[in-house]
């Protein structure tokens, strides 16, 4: 009696100090098609399970042809130098300190998930393997208007060609946690117009703050997972944008709010696709400079009228519907501060 009490103490001290891991692990996708998860005693229905202090592990998962891997971790580290560390097959190297089952998106053909913490953390994560049917597709050819898309609102993929290139410009519903447009890939077309290597995920183009746009004259883009957020994304023809440097217009229900765009040493625009209806009551503009207004992609097909700083005071207020449709203000030199309200 007295060896097995001494031997369920010894048990609790292991299971009140945390899981224990090590580097180097290899995760290759069940045979049988469940997750993996990490404690192999967690899942995802449970409390974060407690991580041992001191822990270095590490985690290389791959990921088979016509299959993507999703990643939830659940988990918080407590000092200043831990971390939970995840590097894609195309080198994003995302640090975070905590989780909660935000999902992650992997293509083919591998990625590394790694922890390192100091002080005790809370810690598990679960992995799916699921196959996804990319060979099947729309292809839409980009020229002098917007091809606009609510793009996590389906699962699908679709191809999209330009002149030279495609330029995109995302507009989560979520600011602040856009994590719903990790599920959209980009891909650069192959001659067959079908998925080539991949580029990066929405999620990461996104956090640029600027348009991205492709080396390439098509591209695919594949989103893996329907979210309940209106994720709006500007698919346009680099032909018109890749002089720009575009300003989004983050529109504020309910309150007055300011855009500014400067066109002192870089030609910019101001760009809103906003679903809210939204009224300009002031500009402040250099008395020399001109704004172009364009309903859509800067060309000759959705221009409305230049306006120069006394003909757009005149025309005030001016009210733009919400919809599924972009507006852009074009401002070719100087300083201009927009007031917009909702």
């Amino acid at each position: 009696m007295h060896k097995l009490l001494v031997s369920l103490a010894v048990l609790s001290a292991v299971s009140a100090a945390g899981t224990t891991c090590k580097t180097g692990n290899v995760v290759n996708r069940l045979v049988s098609g469940r997750p993996y998860y990490f404690p192999a005693t967690w899942n995802e229905t449970m409390p974060a399970p407690e991580l041992a202090k001191e822990q270095t592990c590490s985690w290389t998962v791959t990921i088979p042809q016509g299959y993507y891997a999703r990643l939830i971790i659940d988990g918080t580290v407590r000092d200043k130098d831990s971390r939970f560390q995840i590097i894609d097959s195309v080198g994003n190297f995302i640090q975070t300190t905590h989780e909660e089952m935000d999902p992650y998106f992997f293509p083919p053909t591998k990625f590394t998930l790694a922890v390192s913490n100091e002080g005790v953390a809370t810690f598990g994560f679960q992995i799916q393997w699921i196959a996804h049917n990319n060979t099947e597709m729309d292809f839409a050819f980009v020229g002098s208007l917007d091809h606009d898309l609510n793009v996590t609102s389906s699962v699908f993929c679709e191809g999209l060609g330009g002149a030279e290139g495609i330029s995109l410009l995302a507009f989560p519903q979520n600011r602040k946690h856009p994590y719903s447009l990790r599920s959209t890939l980009v891909y650069e077309a192959a001659p067959n117009q079908q998925i080539g290597n991949f580029i990066n995920n929405l999620y990461e183009m996104y956090l640029t703050k600027k348009q991205w746009i492709s080396n390439v004259p098509s591209i695919v883009i594949c989103n893996l997972e329907v979210s309940n957020n209106t994720d709006f994304l500007v698919v346009q023809s680099s032909v018109h944008t890749k002089n720009l440097n575009y300003v989004e217009l983050v529109t504020v229900p309910g309150t007055k709010y300011n855009a500014t765009v400067n066109s002192e040493k870089k030609l910019s625009a101001l760009i809103s696709a906003s679903y809210y209806n939204q009224t300009m009551t002031d500009i402040q503009m250099d008395a020399t400079s001109v704004i172009s207004l364009y309903y859509g992609t800067p060309s000759g097909f959705t221009f409305d009228k230049n306006y120069t700083a006394t003909e757009m005071k005149s025309a005030l207020p001016m009210e733009y519907p919400g919809g599924a449709y972009t507006v852009q203000w074009v401002l070719n030199s100087g300083k201009a501060v927009f007031t917009f309200q909702a």
